[in-house]
């Protein structure tokens, strides 16, 4: 029987030790940022490591560039920092993990696509007013001759079913 106290007693400081590497991880986590400049200077960005922006700077330099141009730039500044973020985040997270590391690595960047925006043409479409390439919502379908839906009850007897088996 001591041996198998001893195995428990085991296993539980063990689960102990891996949860305050957790917390120690999550703290770190928390506290990484991606920073990123353009070539000219003119944009800076903060990014978290999901790639959510946190903060954009634009010097008065920026606004001698063309709206595209500009765009141009914000954009392929938020890729370079998300990039570094991402690999400080790797940075991070490989000594704690270890192994599993990888297994990490693919979970966090399994939306990577939505948080990496692809880089935009190298010049805008000619001809095309402005508020023609920005994305716009299609109209709602007419109202037509639809049943009205029955109103919500949270007085539900669950279909007179016993939720007891």
């Amino acid at each position: 029987m001591p041996d198998r106290r001893a195995q428990i007693e085991q296993k539980i400081r063990a689960f102990q030790e891996q949860a305050a590497r957790a917390g120690q991880l999550k703290d770190k986590i928390a506290d990484l940022r991606g920073q990123a400049r353009s070539g000219d200077g003119s944009v800076t960005v903060t990014v978290a490591p999901s790639g959510a922006v946190l903060g954009l700077q634009l010097s008065p330099n920026a606004m001698k560039h063309s709206h595209t141009q500009l765009q141009q730039e914000i954009l392929a500044t938020i890729r370079a920092a998300t990039q570094q973020a991402a690999q400080a985040l790797q940075d991070t997270v490989t000594p704690v993990l270890g192994d599993q590391a990888e297994r990490f690595k693919d979970a966090f960047s399994a939306h990577s696509a939505v948080m990496m925006p692809e880089a935009p043409a190298p010049h805008a479409a000619p001809n095309v007013p402005q508020n023609m390439t920005q994305n716009v919502m299609p109209p709602a379908p007419p109202a037509g001759n639809r049943p009205r839906p029955r109103p919500v009850s949270d007085d539900d007897d669950f279909g007179g079913n016993s939720i007891l088996r």
